[in-house]
């Protein structure tokens, strides 16, 4: 690794690039080498108009987790900075200005880590993830889950139906105006194991939703599903905490359609999630009652956890391996 010269950072670079301004390379620019086996503690600073292997792998990490389109040659150009500054507005990192420092080369490498299916970009090791499946029971209660989620700064997905999003019972955009995750759970909520090829494609590329995170109703693939889903780009985004909340419960046996209270299922989470878990639930049982967001989130740091933050801006349609971390 070598940086043959120096210079100070240049903070309104950042603010140039958000503002459309074509930035020329400064005079100061340096030419930066390292690869993805140089420890990120080791890695230089990437300012703008610098070039270099280390940017061009920077350049690549960017560009794989849908934040920069543009060639990845080893030039921090415009882009680059415009890229880097909404990254680092989405993670909350402290500097913001679309140079890489050593925070950012630490998030952008653990945001490509490689998909975990169970945990449904959850990547942190203390918060916890909870995605809401379904059907809301109206506008009014899910403008009151994504309001709650945002008001409370709590980072949790939604994963509609396409024809509950067409029906206009969930607006993913202001789910994604408040940087919250969304989910696709396919146009209707069929088991896709039982469907034919071309209507399991059907169903998962409708552009209602348009998210890169799939969730198979039920958690239910096999591997003609699987090889749809890795065709269309889609991440199989399942989970490893289910409280049930759709589930009837065993009391009082007099009372057959007696189910399972959003309460009881926000006690389950409390007491059984783990630091990484992604947690399924539905708009329609737990989702129908806002406050339990914070209930849940207080009952989780009396543990040392909490529920994953919700992003600095809104979130995208193609997102990264890493929604939490």
């Amino acid at each position: 690794m070598s940086r043959l010269r120096s210079r100070p950072a240049l903070t309104a670079i950042g603010l140039l690039a958000l503002a459309g301004v074509s930035v020329p390379a400064p005079a100061g620019a340096t030419t930066l080498t390292c690869s993805s086996s140089t420890p990120v503690s080791q890695r230089p600073v990437i300012h703008a108009g610098d070039g270099g292997t280390c940017v061009a792998l920077a350049e690549r990490l960017l560009k794989q987790a849908f934040f920069y389109d543009g060639p990845t040659t080893g030039y921090w150009n415009g882009d680059a900075v415009d890229g880097m500054s909404r990254f680092q507005q989405s993670y909350r990192l402290l500097r913001r200005d679309g140079s890489v420092p050593t925070a950012s080369w630490q998030v952008l490498e653990k945001v490509n880590a490689p998909f975990d299916q169970f945990k449904c970009g959850n990547a942190s090791s203390n918060k916890v993830l909870l995605v809401f499946d379904d059907t809301p029971t109206s506008t009014t209660s899910y403008r009151a889950l994504i309001d709650a989620a945002r008001d409370g700064g709590y980072g949790i997905g939604v994963a509609p139906n396409g024809s509950v999003v067409r029906a206009g019972l969930a607006d993913v955009a202001a789910a994604r105006a408040r940087g919250l995750l969304v989910v696709d759970h396919a146009y209707d909520h069929y088991d896709l194991t039982t469907l034919s090829s071309d209507k399991i494609r059907w169903e998962i590329t409708q552009p209602d939703i348009g998210s890169n995170y799939l969730r198979p109703p039920y958690g239910s693939t096999n591997s003609t599903v699987l090889s749809i889903m890795a065709q269309q780009g889609k991440r199989n985004c399942l989970w490893d905490i289910d409280p049930r909340d759709w589930a009837r419960s065993s009391l009082p046996l007099e009372v057959p359609d007696f189910r399972i209270s959003p309460r009881e299922a926000a006690d389950y989470i409390i007491r059984n999630a783990r630091g990484g878990s992604s947690v399924v639930v539905h708009m329609q049982h737990m989702g129908t009652n806002a406050s339990l967001l914070r209930y849940i989130d207080l009952g989780l740091r009396d543990r040392g956890l909490s529920l994953c933050k919700k992003w600095g801006r809104a979130t995208n349609a193609n997102m990264p391996n890493a929604y939490c971390i």
